[in-house]
């Protein structure tokens, strides 16, 4: 994550291997939790998500968005699709409590040229303070409202890592998730991100019957090596597919 997305600025750097287009925008996203259409627009059922990218860019996002997203960004990446869930919100919210789940998730390494594990581990614990392991969350505790907390290791770092999980459920067609770094993310004795500076939020909006509409903004507000968006939007989409039901490593790299 280098010269990234401007989560919603300036200078998009956006690949479909899909679609077989790079498309660049000067304007900037616009999440589900501002007033007006999403930009990216929600791509079309079953297409590849539409994902934009800006790097070095000054976040202040009204609406109800999560505040811990505004600030200077060295990257925003925005991913925007639709799925089918034939469930409740109940549904939605309980697979994002199923944060064990998340163990052996796969992306498409760009270095590696390969699928590769990203979170090897993956568990919920008790407190901001506490590293003992508990059962994931219920639905009921994500729809509270409280912060909540999971140790993660991925194998690209240095853990473990501790992350929080917030979420807000304005009405039954809509859900927000935020999920913040508590810990300093390492590489053996370099600190790649400090403590809030790896910040990603996930909108779930009921656009229609059993269509819905997911859309993400990953924020990076510490200085990434350049040439770093493929790794990040490949990491976004692999989370995308697991938490709307698809299998993570089942179809080709969005990008390469």
């Amino acid at each position: 994550m280098a010269q990234y997305l401007r989560y919603m600025c300036v200078g998009l750097f956006a690949v479909f291997t899909g679609a077989g287009s790079i498309l660049f925008a000067d304007s900037a996203p616009v999440p589900p939790c501002m007033a007006g259409a999403v930009e990216p627009a929600y791509a079309d059922p079953g297409s590849t998500p539409r994902i934009d990218s800006w790097t070095d860019i000054s976040l202040s996002l009204g609406g109800a968005c999560p505040e811990i997203l505004n600030g200077r960004a060295y990257l925003v990446v925005a991913l925007s699709s639709r799925f089918t869930h034939t469930g409740t919100l109940n549904d939605l919210a309980a697979r994002v409590g199923q944060v064990s789940d998340l163990e052996g998730l796969k992306y498409w390494s760009v270095t590696d040229g390969a699928w590769r594990t990203l979170i090897s581990q993956s568990h919920a614990v008790q407190s901001l303070g506490s590293r003992q392991p508990r059962s994931d969350f219920s639905a009921r505790e994500v729809l509270s409202g409280q912060p909540l907390f999971m140790v993660q290791r991925d194998t690209r770092s240095t853990g473990p890592n501790l992350y929080s999980l917030q979420a807000t459920a304005p009405s039954d067609h809509q859900l927000t998730v935020s999920i913040v770094n508590q810990s300093n993310i390492r590489f053996l004795v370099a600190t790649m991100f400090e403590r809030e500076n790896l910040v990603s939020a996930h909108f779930f909006t009921r656009l229609r019957g059993n269509e819905w509409g997911y859309y993400s903004l990953t924020v990076v507000k510490q200085n990434v090596r350049r040439g770093r968006e493929a790794s990040y939007i490949n990491r976004a989409v692999s989370y995308k597919r697991f938490i709307t039901g698809q299998q993570p490593d089942g179809t080709p790299p969005v990008a390469r």
